[in-house]
């Protein structure tokens, strides 16, 4: 990978809550406690849904036949509710943190130590070593540690070269911070 001349990159855009809620649902879907309690919440609400059909069925044969299956049933359309609320307390979450205030504008800045986020007064650095991975989407560039993440939604960058400027930059950084590679 080639060096780049600039030692830092500073991009800025807005973003709206809703499009925070996404983000965080990606940082969520990465997180393996997060799906831990997915799935511990699940196998409890499957276990309570059995039991109350045995009773209703005053654990006859038939009654764990229909226990199981609702409980399969249960298991297997939960992910679609649970999603729903999970984003709907993400949202009520956000409105908490951020009030009336819709559109964030939100600073990032590649710098050689550490990766650099403001939002609405709250200033985060991720030093590159804990950050474990860039991921590009269609519409960002994300970039995960274990403490947090960033999004940088498209927008910020005036066009593509400038966006892929910023993701080489970053893998540049992250590349150098990593045990093992040369610096």
């Amino acid at each position: 990978m080639r060096s780049h001349p600039n030692l830092k990159m500073r991009v800025q855009f807005t973003h709206n809550l809703e499009e925070s809620v996404d983000a965080l649902l990606r940082f969520h879907k990465r997180s393996k406690v997060v799906r831990g309690m997915r799935r511990n919440r699940s196998v409890l609400f499957a276990i309570i849904t059995a039991l109350l059909v045995l009773v209703y069925f005053r654990f006859s044969l038939r009654g764990f036949v229909v226990a199981a299956m609702a409980a399969l049933i249960y298991v297997m359309i939960d992910p679609l509710f649970s999603g729903y609320e999970q984003r709907k307390n993400l949202r009520k979450l956000l409105k908490e943190r951020y009030g009336d205030q819709n559109e964030l504008i939100c600073q990032v800045e590649l710098l050689p130590h550490a990766l650099k986020t403001s939002t609405s007064g709250l200033e985060i650095a991720f030093p590159w070593e804990i950050v474990e991975e860039i991921v590009e989407t269609s519409n960002s560039v994300d970039i995960f540690s274990p403490n947090g993440f960033c999004s940088v939604r498209n927008r910020a960058f005036n066009s593509g070269e400038e966006r892929q400027r910023f993701i080489d930059l970053a893998h540049e950084y992250l590349n150098k911070a990593r045990p093992g590679t040369a610096k």
